[in-house]
This record gives structure tokens, sequence and C-alpha cells, in this order.
């Protein structure tokens, strides 16, 4: 690996305006600016409870809860292979009239 004798060595503010020759890079008077916050991704609200969750809000076992979600008409249970969800929508209209 050859080295260039023309590109100074010493690469400081003055070296870097005084040599133009050695290419484009020029320093800046004004410090770099701070990053930008960068702003928070909108959380989405899943559209779904879990049958734990329907556990908390009704406060009944979680075996009761299943046992409710297994046998009731009264709100969208959605089976997705051995998962059991519940349609958020429908058990509020549900929980609300109660």
């Amino acid at each position: 690996m050859k080295k260039n004798n023309n590109t100074p060595t010493n690469f400081t503010p003055e070296t870097l305006q005084s040599t133009p020759e050695t290419g484009t890079i020029e320093v800046s008077k004004t410090p770099a600016a701070e990053p930008q916050a960068r702003p928070q991704a909108a959380r989405l609200e899943p559209l779904v409870y879990r049958v734990e969750e329907i556990a908390q809000l009704l406060a009944i076992s979680s075996r009761a809860a299943y046992n409710l979600c297994n046998s009731t008409k009264d709100f969208r249970v959605l089976r997705i292979g051995t998962s059991i969800r519940v349609n958020k929508q429908s058990f509020d209209s549900w929980f609300a009239a109660l």
C-alpha cells in the first residue's frame, strides 16, 4: 500500500479548510444538530380478548371463563387452533348490557 505524500496526515479543521485540493471536505462552524426524537408509533389496541382477560374482567376463575366461552352464544368466540379469543366489541356490548 503506497502512501500519498500530497495529503496531510494531520486532519485538523485548519488543514481541511486550507487544502481544497485534497477533497471537498469542509468543517462546519456550527455544531451538529441533535437528532430529532422519533415519534412513537401508535400502539394498536387488540381486537380480541384472551380467556385469561375475560376471567379478570368478570372476576371469575380461568376455568369458569373457559366454560363460559365454550357454552355461550351471547358474544363471539374465535377458535384459532387451540387458542380461544373473544371478539372485544361483542364481549364489551354483552358486558355493558349486564
